[in-house]
C-alpha cells in the first residue's frame, strides 16, 4: 500500500498510535475477562469515523497475546480493509518468527513523511518481558538519523524508556535507555518517541524530546501502582498531528466501549 501523501508537502500529517491489542488466535476468546478483538475493532471504528483521512497508523507492540501466524494474519487482513497505511513494532508478547515486520525485515526502518521521518525500532527480546535495543540496531539508528538530518524524527518502539513511577511495570522497562539516549543526544532533529507496553497514557521529556505512551486498545494498567493492578479506564488511542515546521500536537482519545466489567482484582497476566 502506498503511503498517503498530503497534496502539499508542507501540510500537516495525522498519525494514529494504537498499542497492546493482545489479540488471541480466535476472535471470540477473552484476555483478562475482556474480548480484545471486540475492543480493538471498537477502537478502530472510532478512529475510522473521527480520522478517516489519517496518513498512517502505528502499532507500538504486543499485537498478539497468542503469537501464532493465524493471529497476525487476521490482524493484517483487517488492517488492509481500513484504507490506512499501517506499521507495527513488536512487543514482549509477540513472536519474532511470525511478526509482520515492515518489509518482512527485522531491522531499523525509516519511512519518510514529508518534512518528517518515522523510525521503527525493535525493543523486544525473546524470552524477556523487559526491553533492550541491541548494538546493531543502535548503529542503524545512528546512521538513519544522520541520513535524515534535514527531517524531523518520530521514533516508535514498544518498551518505555523512562520510569512510570509504577514499581511492577518499571521492572520491565527498556533496560538500556542510556544507550538509546546516547545516540539521540548526537542528533538535534529527534522530536518524538512513541511507546506502548504500559497500557496508559504518559509523557516524559528529555533534552527537548517528548516520550509518549498510549492506552491499550483493551485493558488498562492502574497508574502509580507498586503491584500489578488493572484500571477501569476505557480503551483508547493517541493522535499526533505533525506540523511541517517540526512542531506537533497530540491528544489521547477513549472509546465508549461497554461490556461486562473487567476483573480489576487480577494479579497478573
Amino acid at each position: 500500500m502506498t503511503l498517503k501523501q498530503p497534496h502539499d508537502q508542507q501540510q500537516d500529517w495525522t498519525i494514529i498510535q494504537i498499542s497492546d491489542t493482545h489479540l488471541m488466535n480466535q476472535d471470540d476468546l477473552e484476555f483478562v475477562h475482556m474480548n480484545p478483538e471486540q475492543s480493538f475493532h471498537r477502537v478502530m471504528a472510532q478512529i475510522q469515523h473521527e480520522y478517516p483521512h489519517a496518513h498512517a497508523l502505528i502499532h507500538t507492540g504486543d499485537l498478539a497475546q497468542v503469537p501464532v501466524s493465524e493471529t497476525y494474519q487476521r490482524y493484517l487482513d483487517f488492517m488492509q480493509t481500513t484504507g490506512f497505511q499501517y506499521y507495527q513494532v513488536p512487543g514482549n508478547h509477540d513472536s519474532e518468527e511470525f511478526f509482520p515486520f515492515h518489509d518482512q525485515q527485522n531491522k531499523v526502518h525509516a519511512i519518510p513523511m514529508g518534512n518528517w521521518c518515522l523510525v521503527l525500532l525493535n525493543s523486544a527480546v525473546k524470552g524477556k518481558i523487559d526491553g533492550w535495543i541491541d548494538t546493531e540496531q543502535l548503529k542503524q539508528l545512528d546512521h538513519i538519523l544522520s541520513l535524515h538530518a534535514k527531517q524531523y524524527i518520530l521514533i516508535a518502539c514498544h518498551h518505555h524508556p523512562f520510569e512510570m513511577q509504577s514499581r511492577w511495570i518499571d521492572q520491565h522497562i527498556l533496560k538500556n535507555t542510556e544507550h538509546l539516549t546516547d545516540v539521540l543526544a548526537k542528533h538535534s532533529n529527534v522530536k518524538l518517541v512513541l511507546c506502548g507496553h504500559v497500557h496508559q497514557a504518559s509523557e516524559n521529556q528529555w533534552h527537548g524530546i517528548h516520550f509518549l505512551s498510549t492506552p491499550s486498545t483493551c485493558v488498562q494498567f492502574k497508574p502509580h501502582s507498586d503491584d500489578f493492578a488493572l484500571d477501569d479506564e476505557a480503551p483508547g488511542y493517541r493522535v499526533v498531528q505533525l506540523k511541517a515546521n517540526g512542531e506537533f500536537t497530540t491528544q489521547v482519545h477513549r472509546t465508549q466501549f461497554i461490556q461486562k466489567k473487567i476483573n480489576i482484582e487480577i494479579t497478573g497476566y
